[in-house]
C-alpha cells in the first residue's frame, strides 16, 4: 500500500468516526454544525475578489493563507479545547473537523504558495 493510500484511508476513517460521533450527538448539534461542515469551502466563492483566478485549480495567492486557515484541524481543535474550558458544548465543531477530514479523504490538501494543492 502506498503512503498516499494509506493517507486516505486514515481521513476516510477519521471521516467516517467523526460522523458517527455527530449522530451520536446530533441533538446537540444545531445549525452550527452544518454552517461548519459547508463553511470552509464559502472562502472559495470569496477568492475571486481577492485576485484574479490563475486558473488550474489554484487560488490567487492572496486567498491561500485564508482557505488554509480554514482548512488546519489546528484551529477547530483550539476552539474545541477552548469551549471544553469554557463549558460549551463543542459539538458544533465535529462538522468542521468532518469537513477537513473529507477533504483530505477526497484528495484536496492545504493550498502552496502559488496557490496549488501542496504536496503531502
Amino acid at each position: 500500500m502506498t503512503a498516499r493510500a494509506i493517507h486516505v484511508v486514515e481521513y476516510v476513517v477519521l471521516a467516517l468516526v467523526l460522523a458517527g460521533i455527530a449522530y451520536l450527538q446530533r441533538d446537540q448539534l444545531g445549525v452550527l454544525f452544518w454552517i461548519l461542515l459547508v463553511g470552509p469551502d464559502i472562502g472559495l466563492v470569496v477568492a475571486p475578489l481577492l485576485g484574479p483566478m490563475p486558473g488550474g485549480g489554484r487560488l490567487p495567492a492572496r486567498a491561500v493563507p485564508i482557505y488554509n486557515a480554514f482548512h488546519t484541524v489546528t484551529v477547530p481543535v483550539l476552539l474545541w479545547v477552548g469551549a471544553l474550558a469554557a463549558g460549551i458544548a463543542p459539538w458544533p465543531l465535529l462538522g468542521w473537523l468532518i469537513h477537513i477530514s473529507a477533504d483530505r479523504a477526497l484528495g484536496f490538501g492545504l493550498r502552496g504558495p502559488d496557490g496549488g494543492q501542496a504536496l503531502i
